[in-house]
């Protein structure tokens, strides 16, 4: 199997090869990940937005070095679906769970070709079948402090058309559709992960702009898979909480590549903000922060193996005892999941596990090398970690560390491949 060129880039001069630079935790800073050029939300992973998203260049480059055709990939915080698409298009099988509901429907729309004229045809339909369709009641906490009324009868009205298409396939993609035209005529603001309002108070256009994310979608769909003939693959989309086990056989899977939670989406990544609207009107469970890693508050213990994470613990505490104890309960999470993943990954298989190192309260907290590890004291072996720019990945400018109103710092500029191998 051929070495990626992160291990390629080892030992050479660094005045000859200026984008590699040595940090510590076995860290390499390769300017050849950032990939500066190519948004995230190219092809298939530009339908439908999602926070913090994978980029698939960086997944594409794993994939190819780190497994072969036909073998097991899984990603068990799958997100999108950005793993799951790249092996279907590169010949290799994937298991892929995630808790959000919303994130393991825009995977399998991702993943699903279907013929450029059906999906037309099913829009024309749509659009003819709304304008005799009446309005149904849709109620659930605030909706008209999100919608105007009018949007509300609208959006009623194609949900009703939508649900009532035959085709499970065509019916999931217009559900994609839908929940992505609900975000837009939402009074939300649409870039946010959060939900905030927006000022203004114009009444959007339900129908046109549900014919125009159609028409993207539908050609960012049909053009994918023309240009990537997809593969005869097992591909097993799931939504599930690892931390409760995983249906998989131990030493089953090849390779692991995913992106856990950062931690603490109040004052990260909100992905159950940035979902709720969408799961309400699509009727589906609400379960994302409740179940999240750290979302159930754990008393701090000895019982986890890295020094490292205990030093910062230590300091958060000397600030903030009650944040103390809410970074330890991620971590302790983060821990039972990796626990489940390691069991999972054959010998010498591989893990490439990529995580953002967030603030807390003006401390940077080195979750790669936590995470190097917590996968160690499992039986892995850190070989390194590649830091790339996330200068292409949907994230805020800024947040709330303190969660003190006004106080504002960066948020991650970086995100860290740590990669792992697992020892015979």
């Amino acid at each position: 199997m051929k070495q990626i060129a992160l291990f390629e880039t080892e030992g050479k001069n660094v005045e000859v090869n200026k984008l590699v630079k040595r940090l510590p935790f076995k860290r390499v800073r390769d300017e050849y990940f950032d990939f500066k050029d190519t948004p995230a939300g190219t092809g298939i992973y530009g339908i439908h937005p999602y926070p913090a998203m994978f980029h698939f260049l960086v997944v594409r480059e794993i994939i190819k070095n780190f497994s072969n055709e036909g073998e097991n990939v899984l990603d068990p915080f799958m997100g999108s679906g950005v793993v799951a698409g790249e092996c279907l298009i590169s010949g290799r099988n994937f298991v892929g769970y995630d808790i959000n509901p919303l994130a393991v429907l825009i995977s399998k729309v991702r993943t699903t070709p279907i013929p450029f004229n059906s999906l037309l045809e099913t829009l024309e339909c749509i659009l003819q079948t709304f304008k005799e369709q009446k309005p149904e009641t849709v109620e659930f906490p605030n909706i008209y402090y999100w919608f105007d009324e009018d949007v509300i009868k609208n959006l009623s009205k194609l949900r009703q058309v939508i649900f009532n298409i035959e085709n499970s396939d065509v019916r999931d993609f217009f559900k994609v559709v839908f929940s992505e035209t609900v975000r837009r005529v939402s009074k939300a603001r649409y870039e946010e992960f959060k939900l905030i309002r927006k000022k203004d108070d114009d009444t959007p256009d339900v129908v046109k702009t549900f014919r125009e994310v159609s028409l993207k979608n539908i050609g960012l769909l049909t053009d994918f898979y023309n240009k990537f003939t997809p593969h005869k693959v097992s591909l097993k989309l799931e939504e599930r909480n690892i931390i409760d086990g995983i249906p998989l056989e131990d030493n089953s899977v090849d390779l692991v590549i995913t992106s856990p939670p950062y931690g603490d989406s109040k004052t990260t990544v909100a992905y159950g903000q940035f979902s709720r609207l969408s799961l309400r009107w699509l009727g589906l469970e609400e379960n994302v922060d409740r179940t999240s890693l750290g979302a159930k508050p754990k008393d701090i213990n000895l019982g986890l193996p890295s020094d490292l994470l205990y030093k910062y613990i230590e300091k958060i505490a000397d600030k903030d005892e009650k944040r103390a104890k809410e970074v330890f309960s991620f971590y302790a999470d983060l821990y039972t999941s990796i626990q489940i993943i390691a069991k999972k990954v054959r010998e010498k298989g591989f893990v490439c596990f990529v995580v953002g190192n967030r603030k807390v309260k003006g401390l940077e907290l080195p979750t790669d090398k936590i995470s190097a590890d917590f996968f160690e004291s499992q039986g892995f072996e850190h070989q390194k970690t590649i830091v790339r720019a996330i200068s292409n990945k949907r994230m805020p400018i800024e947040n709330s560390p303190s969660n003190v109103k006004g106080e504002k710092d960066l948020t991650m500029r970086y995100e860290y491949i740590v990669i792992l191998k697992k020892k015979a």
